[in-house]
C-alpha cells in the first residue's frame, strides 16, 4: 500500500520528466544551494521513488524509518513555487501545480514541516496567517488615517489581504490603494468580514478547509454587489480569480484585479493622470503575479506614466528571479529565502537604479529587508505607494 499518493495528472507530468535538466539551472534555491535534489530535476526523481516505494530502496527506507519521507518533504518545502523551472521545462510540464500537490500528499501523511500545521491551524481559527485578532484586521484604516468606507453596496471590492492589513511595515500599500480609489472617485468598498484568501493553505499542502473559507470570502463579495474585485496582493489575486473557481467548483460572478491592472485601466480611460518624472526606476516581477498570473505589461506601462527612465533587470517578466518569499519559504526556511532575497537585490541593484519597485507587499518587504542587510543606499517601494506620493494622496 502506497504511503504518498498523487492525483494522475501529476503522477503522468512525474514519469513523463525527460530529465534533461533545463530546469535546473533556472531554479533560485538550486542556485542557492548548487545541490542537485534541490533541483527540480532532483525533486521529480524524488518524487518518482515515492510512487513506487514498496519496491525502491527509497521506499524501504520510508516503510522502515518515516524519518526519510521527511527529508524527502524538506527538499519539496525548500521551494518558493515560483515558477521558474515550469517556462524551462521543454515538456511544458505543469511543475507548480505538481509541486503543490506533492505538498498535499505530503502534508496528508504528516510529513509537512510542523510550522506549516501551525499554520494551518492558526489561519482556521484566526481567519488570518498571523493569529491576530479577527476583529482587528481594519486597524490599518485607523494608523495610516486614510478615508477607507465599509458600504452595503458597491461597484468595487477591495480584498486587502492579510500581510498588507496587519504588517505595519506594508500598510502603506492598504493606504495608497485606498487613497488611488478616492482620487479617481470610485465607487468602492472594504469588505465586511474578510478572512484570509487561503493561499497560504493552498501552497502548504493543507487545503482540506480551504473550501470554508472560499465560500466565505465569495459570500462577503456578492453581498455588496461589486462586480470588480481588486487586491494589491499577487496571492490573493490568484486566491481569488484561480483557486477559487476550482475549489468551489464555479466562477464567482466577479471581476478579480491587481491594482496594477485597475491602474492600467484608469489610464488608459484618461480617468488618472500623473506628471512624468525623469528618476530612474527599475520593477521587480512578483512572480505569483508575472509568471504565476500573466500579469507582466500592465504595470510596467503604469510605470512608463512615471518616469522617463525605466530600465529593466536583466532577468525580467516571466524570467524574473524570484525574491525568495513565495510558497511559505520565508516562514519554513527563513535562511534560505534570505539569501534568495540578497541575491534577487543584487541584480536590481546591477541596474543603477537606486528606487526599486514591485507590486507585492510580500516582495517588497523582503527585498526591503535584504537592502538593510545588506546596507545597500537604495529605497524599495510599492507602485502603488509611489503613484500615491506622486499624486501628494501621502
Amino acid at each position: 500500500m502506497s504511503l504518498f499518493k498523487l492525483p494522475t495528472l501529476q503522477k503522468t507530468d512525474i514519469f513523463a520528466c525527460a530529465q534533461c535538466g533545463y530546469c535546473v539551472k533556472k531554479c533560485p534555491v538550486y542556485n542557492a544551494l548548487n545541490w542537485e535534489s534541490y533541483s527540480p530535476r532532483g525533486r521529480l526523481y524524488l518524487l518518482k521513488q515515492l510512487q513506487d516505494e514498496n519496491k525502491s530502496f527509497l521506499g524501504k527506507l520510508i516503510i522502515r524509518d518515516k524519518i526519510d519521507v521527511k527529508e524527502v518533504a524538506q527538499r519539496i518545502y525548500d521551494c518558493a513555487i515560483c515558477g521558474r523551472c515550469e517556462e524551462a521545462c521543454h515538456l511544458e510540464l505543469n511543475l507548480p501545480s505538481l509541486w503543490a500537490k506533492a505538498r498535499e500528499a505530503l502534508f496528508s501523511i504528516g510529513a509537512a514541516p510542523q510550522l506549516l500545521t501551525q499554520v494551518e491551524t492558526t489561519i482556521l481559527s484566526r481567519k488570518n496567517v498571523f493569529g491576530m485578532d479577527a476583529e482587528s484586521r481594519g486597524d490599518w484604516v485607523i494608523y495610516t488615517g486614510v478615508d477607507a468606507p465599509t458600504k452595503k453596496e458597491a461597484e468595487i471590492a477591495y480584498f486587502v489581504g492579510c500581510v498588507t492589513s496587519y504588517s505595519g511595515r506594508v500598510q502603506s500599500v492598504a493606504q495608497a490603494i485606498a487613497s488611488l480609489l478616492n482620487h479617481v472617485g470610485a465607487n468602492w468598498t472594504l469588505l465586511d468580514g474578510e478572512w484570509c484568501c487561503g493561499h497560504p493553505l493552498y501552497v502548504s499542502g493543507a487545503v482540506s478547509k480551504y473550501k470554508e473559507l472560499a465560500e466565505h470570502n465569495v459570500k462577503a463579495i456578492e453581498s455588496t454587489g461589486a462586480k470588480i474585485v481588486v487586491t494589491g496582493c499577487p496571492g490573493c489575486r490568484l486566491a481569488l480569480a484561480e483557486e477559487y473557481p476550482a475549489i468551489l467548483g464555479y466562477e464567482p460572478d466577479f471581476e478579480v484585479l491587481h491594482f496594477t491592472q485597475l491602474l492600467d485601466r484608469w489610464l488608459s480611460e484618461g480617468r488618472l493622470k500623473i506628471e512624468m518624472g525623469e528618476e530612474l526606476i527599475t520593477y521587480h516581477d512578483p512572480c505569483e503575479l508575472a509568471r504565476l498570473g500573466g500579469v507582466i505589461e500592465q504595470p510596467r506601462r503604469v510605470i512608463s506614466s512615471l518616469t522617463s527612465r525605466f530600465v529593466e533587470p536583466l532577468e525580467r517578466g516571466r524570467d524574473g528571479v524570484c525574491c525568495g518569499s513565495g510558497g511559505m519559504l520565508k516562514a519554513t526556511n527563513p535562511t534560505l529565502s534570505a539569501t534568495l532575497a540578497e541575491s534577487r537585490l543584487n541584480s536590481l541593484v546591477n541596474t543603477g537604479s537606486s528606487l526599486i519597485l514591485s507590486a507585492c507587499p510580500t516582495c517588497d518587504q523582503s527585498l526591503a529587508e535584504a537592502a538593510v542587510k545588506a546596507q545597500r543606499s537604495v529605497r524599495v517601494v510599492d507602485l502603488t505607494q509611489l503613484i500615491a506620493e506622486r499624486l501628494g494622496l501621502m
